[in-house]
């Protein structure tokens, strides 16, 4: 018998009732059923059967549809009958049907991600191809070049979270064209109406109560039509709620007009997109709030506040998966730890999503410990008061943060009989002297400077402190100057709040976010900080999620939030602990993406490092740098190159000095220096410096440095833009214009050094490093040309410098002289020869407009560094390519890296393995072979069996088909470590004689230093098990 279209996708028979996943938000009597399928407890993608694709059909998946957007976790509905199937984009915001809509039906099709009938032969094979069990547990449709025009349909900032976040960002804009100036009235209105909309939506407020302000009031934007029933609605919301944070003063009643109302009212009905007409419907809104996570609001709120308000204070918006990993570590609840009183502080709580999650558990470890659902507003309170504490200095924020805590208090409760039974009163939270509007302050949230000198009892003594401080060296305020200076630590934000943390909590245990540059930075006062952490204090471990920098926004790395910066969390102690630990555990995952359902961050086995104590214990060391591209091998390699001789030293025997180029006058209080020789001399820009050499015709006049509008503006009003400028801020080194010269850029080309030898007099700006020869001797420059554009100095630079790969990539003067180069006079010569070769080459493609492959020339000039000047070894350079084809590669291209694609052969990794194994094996006449098996690309896990016996045998093929093994295997090697957050195991598996090496099916871990690490963990492996 013929098996149906949605049979043929191998999902139907895994999917599950949907309270089998907790998941309670389809109305039974309305759909009918509506099946989940997913991974492990996680929901992937919603299923629903129809008879067919009728109008009134269309109707009922419109409602589905609706339901699961605001759901938030799914992407994708299939729904089908016998004959077709239609796949719906759940990312994508809904559309309503209303018979005045005209366009409901052709508006709705626009949602379909790809619909397919059973005699549509083609479209069948892109259905099976792309949204079967295989393809959605995989993540084929992220990868696959087929799923091009789908994948781009799918556009994660549409996402109910985001979607909410950008209306409330417009609206807000407009409500201020309309009159509305006050942000923090802005604030208010926004934050009551998410309030009570939330109370509407959990069935918490009637007809008849809307009808005590508005007769004809059924719903809270019936009342926003009048102003007067509004704010005598807000004014039973501030009685009866208490809690200091809805009070209304006179001035926002005089300010608020019905058409700022309005424009609330069409915001949170049907989202607010730009200043176009909005189409309302009756009964209908976008946004529902009974689906929508209770956490969501203040994650919601966080992000439009501090969207609005925080770019310059160096707060960000806290990815709540990262919440949930410190939480994890620090508090779970799936332990037998049932301890409900841990005293915790957020020292810069922001909007609290730290506070309401700690607040969350603590009530989970007293269910658990009493064995009952707690329901008991007064036993919330005091576990609330008693242990919840933050200090905030934006007093939006603060709001916020108690905002989100009366949510998580009401969360407990029966929303239809306990919510506004006039029994609920807030505790007062919120400390704050110069709010007029608290009748009486709070003890548990403080608007305080944290780094003040503030002597308040209650904030003493705790025993957890989590957070996300603020981080960045601009804005500093005098508090955080001061602290720093007088610890001599580097002028950043975040710094004192790590310090500081540890007289909070002398006692107790610290998590907190900071920014990787605090553990790279090779400055002086970075290197006291990292003396002080890592020898007064016991670090346990650190995340290093500095991935995140660059996550694409249509990617799962979007799903952390709007995170900006190179982050990382450290978990830290003033005391040791009585078990101590002589190493120091260390996550750097390099991937954002696990499957096409399932996104967010993957941290593989190679991810995890266990650092030597003692090695990070010293302020100078370059291991949290290097462990978190490369290996232990990288560390070792690195750490004996960098005994050598640095190319500084090799710079001064040779007369070869450097500098930078010139700057821009941008304000009026520099002080201008005029150089006619900049003036008329040749310029070139930093955007036409090619490696090796440049073209001559790129070689421009003065006046095409001036680029930005703000320097043209600047040279306009104060120098009427001359023929060419003639003042500067800084004239740079003027030897370093004269030929013969190297220029040698801050930045890089598409992460490659970029360093040009001109025989030309030119000059260039302060992004540009000059090197030139005292004696006018060309050679060497030559030569040190092609040693900076060398696969060698990418390496040793991208594994070792603070800013590459961490913050922005460009390299710093300084740290180009730290390579570990000295030249010998026949190294000299042939490199110059090298370097002429591809010097004609260049020239010749300038004057006939084509492009020479210098790849060959190019590995001439690695070959003679690494067996002349550095002499390496075989196993050393094979260190050397792995990590810049895989790591370096990862780096650069991101989802589309060659380390990511599926292993097609393994010769490498299994000669390289067995030859290191028959090595160490050699005195006991044991053997290791290799057998191997045909996996398909888009197969999770890869794999080799190991055999060891009395003689090595050539490599075999199996013919056992091991995919469905495989598939099924690899489920049990993801684990969900914290929302969006996956660990992913290896396994080694023994059985007799046989060693079967499972990993997953990408080249990165298939690699030939792999192997070697490989060989020695299974080496270890074996040894234990004899003993």
């Amino acid at each position: 018998m013929k098996e149906s279209i949605v049979e043929s996708l191998d999902i139907i028979q895994f999917a599950k009732k949907s309270n089998e996943f907790d998941i309670d938000i389809f109305d039974g009597k309305q759909y009918g059923l509506v099946e989940v399928y997913g991974n492990d407890n996680q929901p992937a993608l919603f299923l629903k059967e129809v008879e067919n694709f009728d109008k009134e059909t269309l109707k009922t998946i419109s409602e589905i549809h609706h339901t699961s957007w605001n759901f938030q976790k799914v992407l994708f509905l299939y729904v089908y009958s016998k004959t077709e199937i239609r796949i719906y984009n759940c990312s994508e915001k809904p559309v309503i049907y209303n018979e005045s809509r005209k366009s409901f039906y052709s508006d709705f099709k626009k949602l379909e991600l790809l619909s397919c009938k059973e005699t549509d032969t083609s479209k069948l094979e892109t259905l099976n191809t792309l949204f079967s069990r295989i393809s959605v547990d995989t993540g084929f449709i992220w990868s696959a070049s087929e799923a091009k025009e789908i994948r781009d349909k799918i556009k994660l900032q549409n996402r109910v979270d985001k979607y909410l976040i950008s209306s409330l960002k417009n609206v807000s804009r407009k409500l201020e064209e309309e009159g509305l100036k006050d942000k923090d009235i802005i604030h208010k209105l926004v934050m009551r109406s998410l309030f009570l909309l939330y109370l509407e939506d959990k069935e918490a407020t009637t007809k008849e109560f809307y009808k005590q302000f508005s007769e004809n009031a059924a719903t809270y934007f019936d009342i926003l039509d009048d102003t007067k029933a509004t704010y005598s609605l807000y004014k039973r919301l501030a009685d009866d709620f208490n809690g200091s944070l809805f009070t209304i003063d006179e001035k926002e009643k005089n300010v608020v007009k019905s058409n700022h109302l309005e424009l609330i009212k069409k915001c949170f009905i049907a989202g607010y997109e730009d200043n176009s007409q909005i189409e309302l419907y009756p009964n209908w809104s976008l946004f529902d709030f009974k689906i929508i996570r209770i956490e969501l609001l203040s994650e919601i709120y966080e992000n439009f506040l501090s969207e609005l308000d925080k770019k310059d204070s160096g707060t960000y918006y806290t990815p709540p998966s990262l919440v949930e990993l410190i939480l994890n570590e620090k508090l779970p609840i799936n332990n037998k730890d049932l301890n409900y009183n841990i005293k915790t502080l957020d020292p810069s709580c922001g909007s609290g999503i730290f506070l309401v999650q700690t607040f969350k558990r603590l009530v989970k470890r007293y269910e658990k410990q009493h064995h009952i659902k707690l329901t008991d507003f007064n036993i919330l309170t005091d576990i609330l008061k008693k242990n919840i504490f933050g200090i905030e200095i934006d007093k939006k924020s603060i709001k916020v943060a108690a905002f989100s805590l009366y949510l998580a208090l009401l969360d407990n409760l029966d929303p239809k009989t306990s919510w506004w039974n006039g029994n609920v009163r807030f505790p007062n939270l919120i400390n704050d002297s110069e709010d007029g509007t608290i009748e009486k302050q709070g003890n548990n949230l403080f608007r305080l400077d944290t780094i003040s000198n503030f002597k308040i009892e209650v904030l003493q003594d705790f025993q957890l402190i989590v957070g996300n401080p603020p981080f960045g060296t601009k804005k500093l305020s005098k508090t955080i100057k001061t602290y720093c200076e007088d610890n001599n630590f580097a002028k950043e934000m975040v710094l004192p709040f790590l310090h500081k943390s540890t007289f909070l909590a002398p006692k107790g245990e610290i998590a907190l976010i900071f920014n990787t540059k605090v553990l790279t930075n090779t400055g002086g006062t970075y290197q006291n900080f990292r003396q002080w952490l890592f020898n007064d204090n016991y670090v346990e471990k650190v995340y290093n999620f500095s991935i995140l920098r660059k996550a694409p926004k249509n990617s799962g790395g979007q799903l952390f939030g709007s995170a900006v910066g190179p982050i990382s969390i450290v978990f830290y102690r003033k005391e040791v602990p009585l078990y101590s630990k002589e190493t120091i555990i260390y996550y750097a995952p390099k991937t954002y993406i696990k499957n096409s359902i399932l996104e967010g961050i993957v941290i593989d086995a190679s991810d995890v490092k266990y650092l030597p104590r003692t090695e990070c214990e010293k302020k100078d060391s370059k291991i949290w740098k290097i462990a978190m591209w490369g290996s232990y091998f990288d560390f070792e390699l690195i750490e004996k190159l960098f005994k050598k001789n640095s190319l500084k030293n090799d710079l001064t025997k040779n007369n070869i000095k450097n500098g930078v180029g010139f700057q821009l006058l941008t304000n009026t209080i520099d002080k201008p220096k005029k150089s006619k020789f900049i003036s008329e001399n040749k310029y070139l820009d930093a955007d036409f410096i090619e490696r090796f050499t440049s073209y001559t015709s790129n070689l421009k006049g003065i006046n095409s440095s001036i680029k930005t509008k703000k320097a043209r503006s600047f040279y306009e009003l104060d120098y009427s833009l001359p023929k060419n400028i003639e003042v500067f801020r800084r004239l740079g080194d003027l030897n370093a214009y004269y030929e013969p010269h190297l220029l040698l850029k801050k930045g890089l080309i598409n992460n490659k050094i970029c360093a040009s030898y001109l025989n030309e007099d030119c000059t260039f700006r302060d992004g540009v490093y000059g090197f030139y020869s005292t004696d006018k001797k060309s050679d060497y420059l030559k030569a040190l040309t092609t040693l900076f554009n060398s696969k060698i100095s990418s390496y040793l630079l991208f594994l070792t410098i603070s800013s590459y790969g961490i913050e922005r990539e460009q390299i710093m003067k300084n740290e180009f002289l730290t390579l570990p180069y000295t030249l010998s006079e026949r190294v000299k010569k042939d490199l110059n020869s090298i370097f002429d070769n591809i010097y004609k080459s260049i020239k010749k493609d300038e004057e006939n407009g084509t492009k020479t492959d210098t790849f060959n020339l190019e590995n001439e000039i690695d070959q003679i560094i690494y067996n002349d000047i550095l002499e390496l070894s075989k196993e050393d350079q094979i260190i050397i390519n792995d990590t810049l084809n895989y790591s370096l590669d990862l780096f650069e291209n991101k989802e589309n890296s060659k380390a990511l694609k599926p292993v097609l052969k393994s010769n490498h990794y299994f000669n390289r393995i067995t030859k290191e194994l028959n090595d160490w094996l050699d005195d006991v006449s044991l053997r290791a072979s290799v057998t191997l098996y045909k996996i398909l690309p888009n197969c999770p896990l890869y794999l080799i069996k190991l055999s060891f016996g009395s003689e090595h045998k050539k490599p075999t093929l199996s013919k056992e088909n091991i995919y469905d093994k495989l598939k099924y295997l690899d489920k049990k090697l993801w684990k969900e470590e914290a929302q969006n957050l996956y660990f992913r195991k290896n396994l080694n598996y023994y059985d007799g004689n046989d060693v079967y090496i499972i990993k997953p099916n990408q080249r990165r871990f298939w690699s030939e230093t792999a192997a070697i690490e490989d060989s020695q963990t299974l080496l270890t492996e074996i040894l234990n098990m004899r003993e």
